[in-house]
């Protein structure tokens, strides 16, 4: 869901719609408007009394998806679209002469007739991103849905009320999301799945509102899961840390070996582990998805190590990694 965001613009000095109208002046340089890749007839209004450009009201609203309407008894046009309304109102009292307005905001006008706010109400009010040129005016409608977000299950927490969260690539350069009843997740062939089907590892795809709260890292409500991929492991544990040591197994065929010490990320799973690194294990940094060599593991590396619960007695205790996320390559340079 859209967040709500409402606004008000105050028209000053105008008792009722079409009393005391005005023309733009010969000052008033006139712009292009284009709005998502289509030029309108209405033109937009360098407004140089108040050194801000003026668009028609109802032209860029209702081509942004918004319905127009005018409240009598409050004196105002209202704009509404789903959560998000906005009201330009008019007002019959301006500031008593020689009195300065110190919180000064550009005003909208009547132009012909017609109601024009400031570039800013756009902007603000309708969400949508405005670029000016010397000569035209550029209107683009902001996406409710934020680009498709790819990456691994690094961490899944479940709080007190039983919600629960997934964090995306890491803390450093992931994202954690909330799921919600309303958050659609599903198989790679469609098949729908639930919050408790998610599993650490998973390669997944997820969409979420085009707003997330400015946290480290970001954090935003999950609209949709779609997993791409799992570990083999029914039963997947997970270790996330630094990377201690990277040596060639001497027992085995020369693989690599890399022990990993940290936190445990579920009950069952390891704080100190070592894991050997085969052919099938994937190995993948989070900063851009891109797979990466078991040579390019190196000591004190911040990573993702995910595994089956069949390991060794021994200290660490020993297993086979099913995927590496890589989260800083270089920690100390």
């Amino acid at each position: 869901m859209k967040k709500v965001r409402t606004g008000m613009m105050t028209l000053a000095a105008l008792a009722v719609l079409g009393t005391n109208m005005v023309t733009a002046s010969a000052q008033d340089k006139q712009l292009s408007i284009e709005i998502n890749g289509k030029k309108m007839e209405s033109m937009a209004i360098m407004d140089q009394s108040q050194q801000t450009v003026l668009v028609p009201l109802r032209d860029v609203a209702e081509s942004l998806g918004f319905q127009v309407t005018w409240n009598a008894a409050a004196k105002a046009a209202e704009v509404s679209k789903g959560d998000i309304t906005g009201q330009v109102k008019l007002n019959e009292a301006r500031n008593p002469a020689g009195v300065q307005d110190k919180m000064f905001r550009p005003e909208p006008r009547l132009y012909n007739g017609n109601t024009y706010v400031p570039v800013g109400f756009v902007a603000e009010v309708l969400q949508a991103e405005v670029n000016i040129t010397d000569d035209s005016v550029t209107v683009t409608e902001e996406s409710e849905v934020a680009p498709v977000k790819k990456g691994t299950i690094t961490t899944i927490n479940k709080n007190d009320k039983g919600q629960i969260s997934i964090l995306l690539n890491g803390y450093q350069t992931g994202i954690i999301l909330h799921l919600s009843e309303e958050t659609k997740i599903t198989s790679a062939d469609g098949k729908e799945l639930k919050p408790e089907d998610l599993k650490l590892g998973m390669e997944v795809e997820a969409t979420h509102p085009n707003f997330m709260a400015l946290s480290m890292p970001p954090q935003a409500g999950a609209i949709s899961i779609v997993v791409k991929s799992s570990l083999d492991s029914e039963d997947v544990w997970g270790t996330a840390g630094r990377v201690v040591s990277v040596e060639k197994d001497q027992a085995g065929d020369g693989a690599t070996k890399i022990t990993v010490e940290g936190d445990a990320l579920t009950k069952e799973s390891q704080a100190n582990v070592a894991l050997l690194i085969t052919e099938d294990t994937v190995i993948v940094n989070a900063r851009d998805q891109q797979r990466m060599k078991p040579e390019d593991l190196k000591p004190e590396m911040k990573v993702y190590a995910f595994y089956g619960p069949k390991l060794t007695r021994s200290l660490p205790p020993q297993g086979v990694a099913e995927k590496i996320v890589v989260e800083i390559v270089e920690e100390n340079k």
